[in-house]
């Protein structure tokens, strides 16, 4: 066996997702280059110095609207 298909195996067993043998070994074809694009969404070296998009800074804020 491949370990493409076992991670595949592992990955719809551990969803609960059923497969046919051949939709796994599809999966199976495909799933080294699906690894590779998702790791190079995390390999951006800038990355790691920016703060995730949906941290909430909660600061009070006071509005002067009888001026």
């Amino acid at each position: 066996m491949s370990a493409p298909l076992d991670t595949v195996r592992m990955l719809l067993g551990a969803a609960g997702l059923p497969a046919s043998a051949a939709e796994m070994a599809g999966l199976a074809a495909t799933y080294p280059e699906y690894r590779a694009a998702i790791d190079a969404l995390y390999a951006v070296p800038a990355a790691r110095y920016a703060d995730p998009a949906l941290r909430f800074h909660a600061q009070a804020r006071t509005a002067e609207w009888d001026r």
